[in-house]
């Protein structure tokens, strides 16, 4: 049976916290608030178009992460437990994350959970990590929820097995936690090898648990290669990335190869790609996505919508290529701007090739040393979803967008 964290459970814990946090000196607690607020505007053929009067759709949410984290000799330990308020207007409702499929327990509630025919309103919290790591001469064990994060892609990471942030995703300070064993191993002060036992769901049978290895081993001053080999929701897997530097010009590639249980066939994912940053502080990144399991026309689309690693964002695309563009600079001191563009084609029933393509414009300004406000704006054109709510692109259903966020640290 689940157990669910009620709020006298979860005032306990903070008691708890707040104990060892005044008995131990080197115990510290942290925290980050932050306030979002979306609007968008939905055309026909948009998810979330209702018709010509009912065609904007908002969001807003206040999270606030409280950290504690402890260390004493050889040991240290984490907790972080996460509240918020979220309420969507017309917005589509928040789909699964890949961190589902590797959480035991799901350690959360909702105090108000209100779901209307075009809204929702929710209250809540979460624990996200709790964590404790040893340390035996060159040897590190690791029990708990925590975050496990590996390759070497800008936009996307075929080696990130257990889930990866999406190129487009506005909060990536902290990866969620997966209940997992991890050792890590370090031969020398420049390669380390990781083994991983990751726990699946209890109330879900058909998943099995997930193990895996990763070793990875600097070479020379610029060069960094890693191999993988392991069984993810019961599919192997085995992959490879190489990084280096050439005169200024940094390349990588990275795959994976798996071969799954259900339906009984293989498929390959990778990526590669290129950045460069001018004198001036301007990055440019360029980065092919390819993956065997998308799909190359527009028919094939609706066959993708069941798929359980589309469902958890395991797999993030639907089309089987995607180019990624990223240009990044410092505009003054204090204002950062980027600009991602993803680019996508599918053949169409004329078996002409169609083009979606999403672009994201982000300007971020340091408001004080522990707070920053961000301005997002999201653009994508393309065919947009048919009759029957099904998508014709990768990218064209998605309505113009725009977030503001504000956080603080402290």
């Amino acid at each position: 049976m689940s157990m669910r964290l009620n709020p006298a459970l979860l005032s306990a814990l903070l008691l708890i916290a707040s104990v060892v946090l005044s008995m131990a000196q080197a115990t510290e607690l942290t925290g980050r608030f932050s306030m979002l607020a979306s609007t968008a505007q939905a055309e026909p053929g948009d998810w979330g178009y209702i018709d010509a009067d009912n065609d904007t759709l908002t969001a807003d949410q206040q999270s606030l992460r409280l950290m504690l984290q402890g260390v004493q000799n050889e040991a240290e330990w984490s907790l972080h437990v996460k509240t918020l308020r979220q309420h969507q207007s017309a917005y589509p409702l928040a789909g699964h994350h890949a961190s589902e499929l590797f959480r035991y327990r799901d350690l959360a509630n909702d105090w108000l959970d209100e779901i209307r025919s075009d809204s929702r309103t929710r209250i809540g919290y979460e624990i996200d990590r709790a964590a404790y790591k040893h340390q035996f001469n060159n040897i590190t064990l690791s029990l708990g929820r925590q975050p496990i994060d590996w390759g070497s892609g800008r936009f996307w990471q075929p080696l990130n097995i257990f889930g990866a942030f999406a190129p487009t995703d506005l909060d990536t300070d902290f990866k969620p936690g997966i209940d997992a064993a991890v050792l890590d191993y370090y031969p020398s002060a420049f390669s380390s090898l990781t083994a991983v036992y990751v726990l699946a769901p209890e109330d879900n049978a058909a998943i099995d648990n997930s193990s895996a290895l990763h070793y990875r081993r600097q070479l020379g001053e610029t060069s960094e290669v890693a191999v993988l080999a392991g069984s993810v929701t019961n599919n192997k897997v085995f992959g490879a990335s190489f990084e280096s530097d050439w005169q200024g010009l940094g390349w990588r590639v990275e795959a994976a190869h798996y071969n799954f249980e259900q339906p009984n066939d293989n498929s390959t994912f990778w990526i590669a790609g290129i950045d460069y940053q001018f004198g001036d502080g301007t990055l440019v990144a360029v980065e092919w996505y390819n993956n065997s399991r998308g799909v190359n026309n527009e028919a094939a689309l609706a066959s993708m919508q069941s798929d359980l690693w589309l469902e958890y964002g395991l797999q993030q695309h639907t089309g089987k290529r995607v180019l990624g563009l990223l240009l990044d600079r410092d505009i003054t001191p204090l204002l950062h701007g980027s600009y991602n563009l993803l680019l996508s084609g599918l053949k169409d029933a004329d078996n002409q090739l169609a083009s979606s393509i999403l672009h994201q414009f982000n300007l971020v300004y340091s408001v004080t040393d522990e707070s920053d406000l961000l301005v997002s704006l999201l653009y994508a054109n393309g065919k947009g979803l048919n009759q029957q709510d099904e998508p014709q692109s990768e990218f064209g259903h998605t309505p113009m967008n725009m977030t503001v966020r504000l956080r603080f640290y402290f």
